[in-house]
């Protein structure tokens, strides 16, 4: 009979690794999971660091949270939640049969259909848009018009955009425009000044 398999912290870091450098998971998601096992289970008690099935991901989020106040914004709480179990849950998955193991997207939200329009219909017909933290961002499919990107902006913030596949650098430059205009401290230029 072989070793006794690893269910360890650092054995959870290795397996974060393992599937980025075997292209098993995007980079961008195992990334998020790298970001907030090390971060969230940073104080686990020993137990934990060497089990993490035995873990209780709500006590020691609770931990974090009273540890760190305030770092997070209420969306990132729940991102940062949904990324430690899903991490733990592919991680015991792989360890206990490492030749079957295949990645399972999180279930997507509906296909958006991407079609031009003038600027007035589609002012029309805009309402916002609201998502769940525990759901990602749609990936466009290889015929799809789009593609999904995702953008580690922050070390606790995974922003993602949808762009046109063909995007020119004026679309680019118009985009990066108007996401200046969002940013907190924006100050827009005085006329004539």
């Amino acid at each position: 009979m072989g070793p006794e398999p690893d269910y360890s912290r650092a054995a959870l870091a290795r397996f974060i690794e393992f599937v980025v450098d075997k292209g098993l998971v995007h980079p961008a998601t195992a990334q998020g999971w790298r970001v907030a096992t090390s971060k969230v289970l940073e104080e686990v008690p020993p137990e934990g660091a060497d089990d993490v099935r035995r873990i209780d991901v709500e006590a020691v989020f609770r931990a974090f949270l009273n540890r760190n106040p305030g770092r997070l914004s209420p969306a990132s709480v729940g991102e940062y939640r949904r990324r430690v179990s899903r991490a733990i849950e592919e991680f015991v998955r792989w360890v206990e049969d490492p030749g079957s193991y295949a990645f399972r997207p999180a279930g997507r939200a509906p296909k958006v259909e991407m079609r031009s329009r003038t600027p007035q219909a589609a002012s029309a017909e805009r309402a916002p848009v609201q998502r769940s933290a525990r759901a990602p961002a749609p990936m466009a499919a290889a015929g799809d018009p789009g593609i999904s990107l995702e953008y580690p902006l922050r070390p606790d913030l995974l922003a993602q955009v949808v762009v046109p596949r063909d995007l020119t650098v004026e679309e680019a430059r118009r985009m990066g425009a108007f996401l200046v205009t969002l940013a907190v401290d924006f100050r827009p230029p005085v006329p004539g000044g």
